[in-house]
Parts: structure tokens; C-alpha cells; sequence
């Protein structure tokens, strides 16, 4: 008997001590671009594979997502697209508009994706829209919660269209390499993840299930695969400016006009994956925002680094 007992508590041991179950996704290569209008109606989309089976996160963790989520990956030589095809009573979708990277504690409904592109458990690159298709990024960091670690201040450029249906609402996305990292490698996988935030509910959803009780995020991401052959492109940008002046000095014997003009370009280079290069050309040091003020009580130096 005690044997039995033994074994019984040795496999409950065995079995907790399990790694959570990490779902996985394809995305499926297309040779033609998609056009984003919200409206799924290109082949490549019934080939790829489905992301489905959300988890709630809250109020309540572990519980099935109340409404059917079916999220797909397409990837060509220059862009990953993502479609969301969110059911749910287009009568009751929450569609507030609000400013861009804005939507937090509004009254909207929210679809998001992240992607891990190194696959370090750290680091990635979030996008989400809300059901008026009111767009937000952001880089998330280290192991913190979905609000925390989040940092809005960096923005991409990419393309998104929502599309209220029947029976829900749509989500297109375009997302081009050149807004995102990644290693160059003939085969890749990343991390991902999927959110819907689904507000007259409270309700927070993953696909891959994000455990409150677990530090972090990204770390509990799933995994995407299926991408091959992506090339890296070239990152370099210029934004040339121009300024202009004039002033006038009165004197004893009249006035002295003066026109003053100046430009220059800010250039920005990718030298690799991990270093961006940011360069000043004929900087216009008058157009500087200077130091802010501190009033400083403290019996330590103020630095500004």
C-alpha cells in the first residue's frame, strides 16, 4: 500500500514538473502580395494554417475564450501578413476611436500580435488594432506583464485594415521586414502570440496561454515556423530639412535685414541586426530642444546623459 501511495505521489510530482504544452503555428509563403482591405478573400489564406483555441488571462485564468478567434500567418519576400477573424455579435463590438497607441482602459476592443523574432524569450515587437482599426505598436522587454515593459515610444511603419462582419469583425494586417529584426538565417522561428481584448467582457485572451501567476510575457509566447529564406533588407533612411529666417536690426542710420537660411539631413543606417547608426548632416543646433528644467534639491549633481 504505501508503495502504491509512493508511485501515485511520485507521478503527480513528475507530472506537474512538465513544462507547459507550447503551441505551435505555420506561417504558409505566398508569391503573391495580399491586398489589405479586410476582406479574406485570397486562396492563400484558406491554405495557411489556423491559430485558434484562445485562453483566458482574465478574469478568470485557464478558461476557454468566450468567442472563437481564427488568426492566420502568410509571409513573401517582403512582408508577413496576419489575418484575425474575430466572432462575435457586430451589434456589441466596442469601436471607440481613440489616438494612436491610445487604446489602453478605453472602451474599444483590441486584437494584437507579437512576434519574438530572435526567439530569446525577452524581447518583441507588438501590433495590435482596435475594431475602428485605430493602430498601436510598441517593443515589449524583459519578463513583465502586457502592460508593463511596453514601451509606445517606438513606432513602425505598416498596414492594417478591419472589416465588421455578419458574424464579427475582420483584422488584415501588413507588416514589412524592414519594421522588424530578425537574424539572418535560411530557416527561422520566432516567437509569437496572439491577443484579443474583448471589453464589454473584461476579458483578456492568448493564444498561446499567458499565466498571471508567471512573470512575464514574452517568455510564455508560442512558437511560429515555417519561414524560410528571408532576407533582411537594407535599412537606411534620409530626411533631409530645410530652415529659414529673416531678422531685421534697427540702426541710427536705417535698418540691416538679414536672411538666414540652413539645411542638412538626419540619416538613419541598419549596420546589422543589433546596432542602427544615427547621423546629423549640417546639424541646426537653433532648432535643438535644449535640457529640460529640473529644480534640483537634492544635495547630489543632476546629470543628463
Amino acid at each position: 500500500m504505501l508503495r502504491k501511495i509512493t508511485l501515485y505521489l511520485i507521478s503527480i510530482f513528475l507530472y506537474c514538473s512538465l513544462p507547459a504544452q507550447i503551441k505551435q503555428v505555420k506561417a504558409f509563403r505566398t508569391q503573391h502580395a495580399i491586398k489589405i482591405d479586410g476582406i479574406l478573400n485570397e486562396p492563400e489564406w484558406s491554405a495557411a494554417q489556423e491559430a485558434t483555441h484562445f485562453i483566458v488571462t482574465q478574469p478568470q485564468f485557464g478558461l476557454p475564450a468566450s468567442q472563437k478567434s481564427v488568426v492566420k500567418i502568410l509571409y513573401d519576400n517582403n512582408a508577413i501578413y496576419v489575418s484575425a477573424y474575430l466572432y462575435d455579435d457586430p451589434k456589441l463590438i466596442r469601436r471607440q476611436l481613440t489616438l494612436r497607441d491610445g487604446e489602453q482602459r478605453q472602451d474599444v476592443d483590441v486584437f494584437a500580435v507579437s512576434f519574438d523574432t530572435y526567439h530569446d524569450w525577452q524581447n518583441a515587437f507588438m501590433f495590435s488594432v482596435t475594431a475602428a482599426n485605430v493602430q498601436s505598436d510598441a517593443k515589449l522587454s524583459g519578463n513583465f506583464g502586457f502592460n508593463n515593459g511596453v514601451d509606445y515610444n517606438w513606432d513602425a511603419v505598416w498596414d492594417s485594415h478591419v472589416n465588421i462582419v455578419a458574424d464579427g469583425w475582420i483584422v488584415e494586417m501588413k507588416i514589412p521586414y524592414m519594421s522588424l529584426r530578425f537574424a539572418k538565417k535560411d530557416v527561422q522561428e520566432w516567437g509569437a502570440n496572439f491577443y484579443r481584448s474583448i471589453r464589454r467582457l473584461n476579458e483578456s485572451s492568448y493564444w498561446n496561454k499567458v499565466s498571471p501567476n508567471i512573470s512575464g510575457l514574452v517568455n510564455q509566447f508560442g512558437v511560429l515556423n515555417g519561414l524560410e529564406n528571408l532576407e533582411p533588407p537594407l535599412r537606411l533612411s534620409f530626411l533631409p530639412y530645410v530652415s529659414a529666417g529673416y531678422s531685421t536690426v534697427p540702426t541710427s542710420t536705417g535698418s540691416i535685414q538679414n536672411i538666414i537660411h540652413n539645411g542638412g539631413m538626419d540619416v538613419k543606417y541598419g549596420v546589422n541586426e543589433s546596432f542602427t547608426l544615427d547621423m546629423t548632416l549640417v546639424p541646426d543646433f537653433g532648432q535643438t530642444l535644449s535640457d529640460n528644467i529640473i529644480l534640483n534639491l537634492s544635495p547630489y549633481e543632476v546629470q543628463f546623459v
